[in-house]
């Protein structure tokens, strides 16, 4: 009976770790699409200050009902307030940016999934042989889009570096989020409460419109609730439980996903050279995700 048990509790374990990653991607993949549609009624600081804001509601929420851990020195606080700032404040911002000078979703998901390379050569961890030509694959093939953007003049210069300042705040911020060792509600209300206070700052500061349209509710919505508390969510427990490259590496699945739903959505399409690149990307994921684990 033990036994059986325990095999029914290693299956389910087992379809956990395969379901994860995979509803990540899908999730991760449609935030640069409800992004782009929620900039058309909003400025870039205004809805983001909501998003952030509603998504401290809802972890300090489960913070106070679930009585999970906090901090338990101010260096603590500060180390998880930092991390926020450069995940969640620094990130997003450029992300937001990025989207509203022009640059694509698909572009920019392309653009931000150098993170694992760059990853892999910060982190400490060994890798094997096999990991780092994933990498070198994966790299080459974000290298095509990008040439294959830049000819075709899809890519702005306040575009570009809006999406290398996103892509310096999440690499750092995923390295010191590996750190962090409290409970991820606690660990997201902190980082989301210090990023709305900073985005709120930002909204005194420079004037900022916004149009309460049935479209702006649903993107709104749907950056809150899937994005904030599922993607997010997803993205930290696999960081604090799985090798680093391994799960940012996942990223680099990310451009084709987005790709196509930019491509239904909005109709912008990628040529033949960009094609090529994603499939590099994908065969790079598939080797540097043979070895090691993700959650």
């Amino acid at each position: 009976m033990k036994h059986a048990i325990g095999a029914a509790h290693h299956q389910k374990t087992e379809l956990t770790k395969k379901i994860i990653p995979g509803a990540f991607i899908l999730m991760w993949s449609s935030g640069a699409i409800f992004v782009e549609l929620g900039l058309r009624y909003a400025d870039p600081f205004i809805f983001l200050f909501l998003r952030l804001l509603l998504s401290a509601f809802i972890f300090w929420g489960v913070v106070l009902y679930m009585k999970t851990e906090l901090p338990a020195t101010w260096r603590e606080w500060g180390y998880v307030l930092f991390t926020g700032i450069c995940m969640q404040a620094g990130y997003q911002i450029f992300y937001f940016l990025a989207l509203d000078n022009h640059l694509s979703p698909g572009v920019l998901a392309i653009l931000l999934g150098a993170q694992p390379i760059i990853t892999a050569i910060a982190s400490k961890n060994h890798r094997q042989p096999l990991q780092w030509i994933g990498l070198f694959f994966g790299i080459i093939g974000l290298m095509l889009v990008v040439a294959d953007s830049i000819l075709i003049s899809t890519v702005t210069i306040a575009g570009l570096a809006s999406a290398l300042l996103s892509l310096f705040s999440i690499t750092i911020g995923t390295l010191l989020q590996k750190n962090i060792q409290i409970s991820q509600p606690s660990n997201l209300a902190i980082q989301y409460g210090g990023a709305a206070l900073l985005l709120f700052l930002l909204v005194l500061v420079f004037d900022q419109s916004l149009n309460w349209a049935p479209l702006f509710a649903v993107s709104l919505g749907w950056m809150v609730l899937v994005i904030s508390a599922g993607a997010t969510f997803m993205f930290y427990h696999m960081v604090q439980k799985g090798d680093l490259t391994n799960v940012t590496s996942l990223l680099y699945a990310v451009p084709p996903v987005t790709a196509v739903f930019d491509y239904l959505i909005f109709d912008h399409r990628l040529e033949m050279i960009s094609i090529l690149g994603m499939m590099l990307i994908m065969i790079g994921l598939f080797l540097v995700n043979k070895e090691g684990r993700l959650v």
